[in-house]
């Protein structure tokens, strides 16, 4: 986008922390299928050479502002790695973050408001959840030790989860730092 004249407003979607950012998809190839966790979300774009432009270093002030014609700030998309289809489509208030596939079935991910749930692969239904109380920013990973199967993941704040929690002011999870690991049933 190039900017004409000081003073321009544009509406630019995706923003530079919606869509599809740092955080991880995963794919599993139980159902040849990417699973992407993308956000709602739009920025207001204004051209100023104002040095208290929240972008000054590029003489832009930027507002983030959810999609037009949604509520819905999160989602997890399955997509069809073979013929680009969405499978299925998991739509939430809160900002979606990392998610991981496992060899049995499950995808984990959590989001800006701190829930950690586990979603069927093939049809995308919640089958577990749990509030672990801050923004789950880390990448959730999978892991096995003597046969026993189990997904840990970190919580706390992230470079882009102030801004999701701007356009959810309701949401209002902490800040604090941990790991958590989950043992799986067998």
């Amino acid at each position: 986008m190039i900017f004409t004249a000081e003073g321009q407003q544009v509406l630019a979607c995706p923003n530079m922390h919606g869509g599809k950012d740092w955080e991880a998809g995963a794919y599993s190839p139980l159902t040849n299928t990417m699973y992407m966790p993308l956000r709602n979300m739009c920025q207001r774009l204004l051209a100023t050479t104002s040095p208290d432009a929240s972008h000054s270093i590029y003489a832009l002030a930027v507002r983030h502002e959810l999609a037009p014609g949604t509520e819905q700030l999160g989602a997890v998309y399955a997509i069809s790695a073979e013929t680009g289809e969405t499978k299925w489509l998991h739509q939430q208030r809160a900002a979606t973050l990392s998610l991981v596939a496992t060899g049995g079935g499950l995808v984990f991910g959590g989001d800006a408001n701190g829930r950690f749930r586990a979603f069927d692969q093939e049809t995308g239904e919640v089958l577990w959840e749990i509030n672990l109380g801050s923004p789950v920013s880390g990448f959730p990973i999978s892991y096995a030790v003597d046969g026993r199967q189990y997904i840990a993941v970190g919580t706390g704040p992230a470079a882009t989860t102030a801004s999701f929690l701007q356009l959810t002011p309701e949401l209002r999870p902490s800040n604090g730092n941990n790991l958590f690991v989950f043992a799986l049933q067998n």
